[in-house]
């Protein structure tokens, strides 16, 4: 049998998903003939599907040196350095593969999910098209486009894209789902409507099954539909639910504060030593709260500011908890015994991590905006003695109402908005935990209310920036101006902070009153701790 011969089998056997007889065949060949270039690259091929990246490395490698011109090798190496997080040498490979052929799709295409997997937009944007530029009619790079334009809210590129893609794909349901989307972000709920009943997406694409149905919720919402738009926001959240029930577990995230609610209940932290190693760095200051309380309009305008960078929902502090309990043996109860050392080890680790996200500018003061932190300010009072902590604060009713609005990336603590029950006992526990924390421990915190930056700008910002050791910001009026310049807004609410101020969404969740039947006495009771 010929190499020819042996690379059609292979590739017969590659396309049944026959790949361990596919390799086999390869192998053999390659006893026999070592130095053949297609061979190494058909069997690192052959360990990439299988997982064996390191293998896979080898053969690719490999490759590149009996053939140093062979483009896809260069291609697939910056693949599975991409899958490894190393983007520089990804970056590196998919250019070697584009030096050895100008005309390589995959590697543009590849580059530009790099690029955008670092928020770099400009690379990201310049790359997909020129891999347009290669294959026009390849619809991937204008999907990534939509959704850049879509999470950065450049209204206009989208648009445009949207255009430019509708002229090349006819009667084409992702087409249409961008659409949807773009009518959507102009406020034209009746057209999204038409758009999105009519539309059939592939049921294996999930992701954007759910988008569909939730903004459909959303345009039902807005023109006042509300038992249609419960029904679709109940889709949504079964679509969810059922997706990923099995990859996460809301029952552990309740254990988990009730762990902390128990040993804050039986320890009086007001007399226990927060002595700590002095080190160069200014402790944090977090901003927490229950999620769709208003932390994202509090992070766009606090970002104005030119003394404020904010970092944005990024699991330092989730990394920082987990060090801190393999430290203690995963015992909750040993939490007011830390050791000093420990402490400052944990210390460094948070600032090592952080400063890889933010600019180390001089004179900064930098806020760590991530809701559910909330639950850790037990642990972080502890590191860093001197933080202070930003509680965002919403009607309870509508605070409960958003999440379940809201289609969330399901994890352990979000699986708990897939119906209001579960996400009203999640607020409770959650608050419980907040009163013990502040009854118990000697921190630094300033409430502040959703409604009231809505009602009373200046006096509500003046307030908290006093908290901050802050003056007063002429930009922070214009705050969703600033917005338009963030590039990917990882946040939920992406949608929405480039708008001024609206009054909109407080005691939205009175349209669906009928539905909190059973649930009122424990949300009254917070309504009434936090005077609403």
């Amino acid at each position: 049998m010929n190499l020819k011969n042996v690379l059609e089998l292979a590739d017969k056997a590659i396309a049944n998903n026959n790949h361990v007889y596919a390799k086999s065949l390869i192998e053999k060949e390659l006893e026999l003939n070592p130095n053949i270039f297609e061979l190494n690259f058909k069997l690192g091929l052959l360990h990439h599907i299988l997982g064996d990246l390191k293998k896979a490395l080898n053969f690719y490698e490999k490759t590149t040196l009996l053939n140093p011109n062979f483009s896809p090798a260069y291609c697939n190496l910056g693949i599975i350095y991409d899958k490894l997080d190393n983007r520089t040498l990804a970056i590196k490979y998919y250019q070697n593969a584009i030096e050895k052929d100008p005309k390589n799709f995959k590697a543009y295409f590849n580059l530009g999910n790099c690029y955008l997997n670092k928020d770099d937009l400009i690379n990201a944007e310049k790359y997909y098209y020129l891999s347009i530029s290669i294959q026009h009619n390849n619809i991937h790079p204008y999907i990534n486009l939509f959704q850049i334009y879509d999470r950065s809210n450049n209204l206009k590129k989208l648009d445009e894209v949207l255009q430019k893609a509708q002229n090349i794909f006819k009667n084409n349901s992702i087409i249409s789902f961008f659409e949807g989307i773009s009518e959507y972000r102009k406020n034209n709920y009746q057209k999204t409507i038409n758009i999105f009943e009519k539309l059939n997406l592939d049921p294996r694409d999930i992701s954007k099954n759910i988008t569909k149905f939730n903004t459909l919720a959303k345009c039902y919402d807005h023109l006042g539909m509300f038992e249609n738009a419960f029904k679709s926001f109940t889709i949504t959240n079964t679509l969810i639910r059922d997706t990923y029930e099995k990859k996460v577990d809301k029952k552990n995230y309740i254990k988990t504060i009730e762990e902390r609610f128990n040993f804050f209940s039986q320890k009086n932290f007001k007399n226990i030593s927060n002595r700590i190693v002095e080190d160069q760095n200014i402790d944090p200051t977090f901003l927490v709260g229950f999620p769709r309380s208003g932390t994202t309009l509090l992070d766009t305008i606090l970002r104005t500011h030119s003394s404020i960078e904010v970092l944005e929902e990024k699991p330092i502090v989730d990394k920082l908890i987990k060090e801190l309990h393999l430290h203690l043996n995963k015992d909750f109860m040993k939490l007011d015994k830390i050791d000093v050392n420990i402490k400052q080890t944990l210390r460094s680790l948070y600032f090592e991590t952080r400063n890889n996200f933010v600019s180390n500018e001089k004179n900064k003061l930098y806020i760590d905006k991530l809701p559910l932190n909330i639950i850790y300010i037990g642990e972080l009072s502890q590191i860093f003695p001197n933080s202070k902590f930003i509680l965002a604060l919403r009607n309870p009713f509508d605070s409960v109402m958003s999440c379940f609005m809201q289609p969330f990336t399901p994890n352990d603590a979000m699986a708990n908005f897939y119906n209001l029950s579960d996400a009203t006992k999640l607020y409770d526990e959650v608050f419980k935990l907040w009163m013990q924390y502040e009854k118990k421990l000697k921190i630094k915190f300033h409430k502040i209310k959703y409604e009231e930056i809505v009602e009373d700008f200046d006096l509500s910002i003046s307030s908290l920036l006093k908290f901050l050791d802050l003056e007063w910001d002429n930009k922070l009026k214009e705050f969703y101006k600033t917005a338009e310049n963030r590039g990917i807004i990882n946040t939920p609410s992406y949608n929405q902070i480039n708008k001024p101020i609206y009054n909109k969404s407080i005691g939205r969740w009175k349209n669906y009153k009928n539905h909190f039947e059973g649930l009122e006495p424990i949300l009254e009771k917070w309504s009434s701790n936090f005077n609403y």
